[in-house]
């Protein structure tokens, strides 16, 4: 994969990072399980719009463990069976992060 962040390879992925954000913030002890994650992938990402990630719940798993990265969520981690990442549950959002998530989908 380039270095170019997945969320600027779906035209969706800003609403994803919104949605996801919102979200957690909304979840009872900001806690959103993996198959809210997978949810909200589906409802907003298209597989083959990125290199690598031929289904929404990678994809979306993917975009999660950026916004982990880049300091938007705390989450906790595990692999799936092919060793791949994938977010097990997002944990308090930090206060900031819904107006973070906005300026990254401006």
């Amino acid at each position: 994969m380039s270095d170019v962040p997945l969320s600027a390879a779906s035209p969706f992925a800003a609403d994803f990072v919104l949605e996801v954000l919102a979200a957690a913030s909304e979840a009872p002890f900001g806690s959103l399980a993996w198959a809210d994650i997978n949810r909200l992938a589906a409802r907003w990402l298209l597989p083959e719009l990125s290199e690598g990630l031929n289904d929404t719940s990678r994809l979306g798993h993917a975009l999660v463990a950026e916004m982990v990265e880049g300091g938007l969520l705390d989450a906790e981690v595990t692999t799936s069976r092919d060793g791949s990442p994938l977010v097990a549950r997002v944990l308090h959002p930090r206060m900031a992060g819904i107006e973070a998530g906005r300026r990254l989908a401006a």
